[in-house]
């Protein structure tokens, strides 16, 4: 199970690319990591069977929809004028 797990990380890695990746904010990546349990737990846990378009949809669905930057970027705002 911890293989599938790595695998699909990898697969991840491999459609969404490092720079994606590394522009996500805390809660769009912890969103995404939901997302994609979800996703491989949908799949029977075998990430063989996930499409790169399932892979990039949950990303859309995240960063356009649930935690657009906008949205994030007014969080960061708004939590720095309550400190």
């Amino acid at each position: 199970m911890e293989k599938e797990h790595q695998n699909f990380s990898k697969r991840v890695l491999e459609v969404l690319g490092i720079d994606r990746i590394k522009r996500l904010s805390d809660i769009q990546e912890k969103s995404l990591d939901n997302q994609y349990q979800d996703l491989f737990e949908e799949h029977n846990n075998n990430y063989e069977t996930i499409t790169d378009e399932e892979i990039m949809g949950r990303y859309v669905l995240v960063t356009e929809h649930i935690y657009p930057d906008e949205f994030v970027e007014m969080a960061k705002i708004l939590k720095n004028k309550e400190q």
